[in-house]
């Protein structure tokens, strides 16, 4: 199962949610990291191979970004905040992260 980088918007019960089902997460909020710049949280998901988790559309803009100059990031997996329940977005976080290969989901954007 792959692994995920939870960014500070995130709500606590999703990051639980996913651990109890047995994903490795960690979280900027749980890591003291909060206000950190949205370009380096990426840039840390990808050091490590994680998926990067967030509802925050700046996430969006910077994978719009990095895809124009051809620069590699980590898969980030998107949803509108306040628009699913929590309990959708972990079973749809756990689906992606248990059948993709971490090399094929690079640098793409997957929203559930």
């Amino acid at each position: 199962m792959l692994k995920a980088y939870a960014d500070e918007h995130v709500p606590l019960a999703i990051t639980r949610g996913l651990r109890i089902r047995g994903m490795d997460v960690t979280s900027v909020t749980e890591l003291g990291r909060q206000g950190t710049d949205d370009e380096v949280l990426p840039e840390q998901a990808t050091n490590e191979k994680r998926l990067m988790l967030t509802c925050d559309a700046d996430f969006l803009r910077r994978a719009s970004v990095l895809d124009s100059e051809n620069r590699e990031f980590a898969p980030i997996v998107f949803w509108p905040q306040q628009e699913r329940s929590i309990g959708h977005v972990i079973r749809a976080v756990v689906q992606l992260a248990a059948t993709l290969a971490y090399e094929d989901a690079v640098s793409r954007v997957f929203f559930v």
